[in-house]
C-alpha cells in the first residue's frame, strides 16, 4: 500500500466489485473492512471517515447503487397513518395472503437430531448473510456484537433450556481472529453455563489461523490497547483478522457445510417429506374455505 491515498474512482471501482458479492444491502465498516482486507487502503480512524465521505458522494452521483449500504444505528418508529378504503379491500388482500399460506406450515426438524445447533456471531454486519443460510436449515443466529450483555447471554441460555429442553446443544461460533475475537469464545462458554445452559459446547467455525492462511487473508497488527493483547500475541503472534475480510461466499459455505455435518440426513429428509405431505393437504382445505369466503365478499358488495 502506497503512502498516497487511494482516488475517488479507484476506491467506487473496489467497492461495486464487494457490492456484488452480495445479495443484500451491507453496512459501511463491513465495506471497509474489506477493502482494507484488500490493503486498499488503511486501518485507521481518518481512513474510515474518507470512505464514508466517498460513499456518500459516490450515491448522490449514482456511482454506485443508492441501497448499496444500510444504517443499522438508527430506527424509524411507529406504524404511521395506514388504513383501508373499505372492508372488502381488507377481506380480498387477507384472502390473498391466506391463498399462499400453507407454504409457510413446517415442523420441528431438530427434534428427532442427535443435537441442536446455534449460531453465536460476533459481527452484527454479517448476520443477514449467515441467517440466510442458518434459517434454510432452522437454525437460530445471535449476534452479539462483541461481548454480549448479562441480559443477551442470559436470553441465549433461558433458550437453550428452554425451547432446545437441555437437549445437547453445539453452539457455531463465528469471530475476528484477534484478542477480543478469540476470548469471546471463552467468554460465552463461562457465562453460558454460570447462567444455566447444561450440556452444550461452544465451538469456533471461524476465524482460525489455518483458514487465515489457507485463504491468504491479509493481516492487521494487533491492537495493543486491547486487555487481551498480550496473551494472544504470546499465542498467536502479532497479526489478527477481522472476519469481514471474508469473501461472503466463502462464510456462507462454512455455515452451511458445517450444519450438514451435524444433521442425520435420513431422519432429516424424512421430515421433509411429512412436511410436503401436509402441506398438500393444508391447500386443499384453504381451497375450500376460500370459496366459502369469496361467496360472502360476493354479497357483502351486493348490499
Amino acid at each position: 500500500m502506497s503512502g498516497r491515498p487511494p482516488s475517488y474512482d479507484k476506491i467506487v471501482a473496489a467497492a461495486l466489485e464487494v457490492f456484488d458479492q452480495y445479495d443484500t444491502a451491507i453496512t459501511l465498516r463491513q465495506l471497509y473492512y474489506r477493502l482494507v482486507s484488500r490493503l486498499l487502503i488503511p486501518n485507521t480512524v481518518n481512513s474510515y471517515k474518507r470512505l464514508s465521505r466517498i460513499m456518500v458522494k459516490a450515491r448522490e452521483e449514482e456511482a454506485v447503487p443508492v441501497n448499496c449500504l444500510e444504517d443499522r444505528s438508527r430506527r424509524i418508529l411507529g406504524r404511521g397513518d395506514t388504513g383501508y378504503d373499505s372492508a372488502e379491500e381488507y377481506l380480498k388482500q387477507k384472502l390473498s395472503g391466506l391463498q399462499d399460506s400453507w407454504k409457510g406450515f413446517t415442523m420441528l426438524m431438530w427434534e428427532e437430531q442427535p443435537v441442536y445447533l446455534l449460531i453465536s456471531l460476533e459481527k452484527d454486519a454479517l448476520s443477514r448473510l449467515v441467517s440466510r443460510v442458518a434459517n434454510q436449515y432452522s437454525v437460530r443466529t445471535f449476534p452479539t456484537r462483541g461481548y454480549p450483555s448479562f441480559s443477551y447471554v442470559q436470553i441465549m441460555a433461558n433458550y437453550m433450556q428452554t425451547r432446545l429442553n437441555g437437549k445437547p446443544t453445539i453452539l457455531l461460533y463465528f469471530g475476528d481472529f484477534d484478542p477480543s475475537g478469540v476470548d469471546i469464545e471463552r467468554d460465552l462458554e463461562d457465562r453460558l453455563g454460570r447462567y444455566g445452559a447444561k450440556d452444550f459446547e461452544v465451538k469456533r467455525i471461524a476465524l482460525t489461523a489455518e483458514q487465515i492462511r489457507h485463504y491468504s487473508l491479509p493481516p492487521m497488527p494487533v491492537k495493543r490497547s486491547d486487555a487481551r493483547a498480550e496473551s494472544f500475541m504470546a499465542t498467536h503472534g502479532d497479526s489478527s483478522v477481522e472476519l469481514d475480510a471474508l469473501d461472503p461466499n466463502l462464510l456462507q459455505e462454512m455455515v452451511e457445510k458445517t450444519i450438514l455435518e451435524n444433521i442425520d440426513a435420513h431422519k432429516w429428509n424424512a421430515r421433509v417429506r411429512k412436511i410436503e405431505n401436509l402441506q398438500k393437504w393444508i391447500k386443499d382445505k384453504l381451497e375450500d374455505i376460500e370459496k366459502v369466503i369469496d361467496d360472502e365478499i360476493e354479497s357483502l358488495e351486493d348490499s
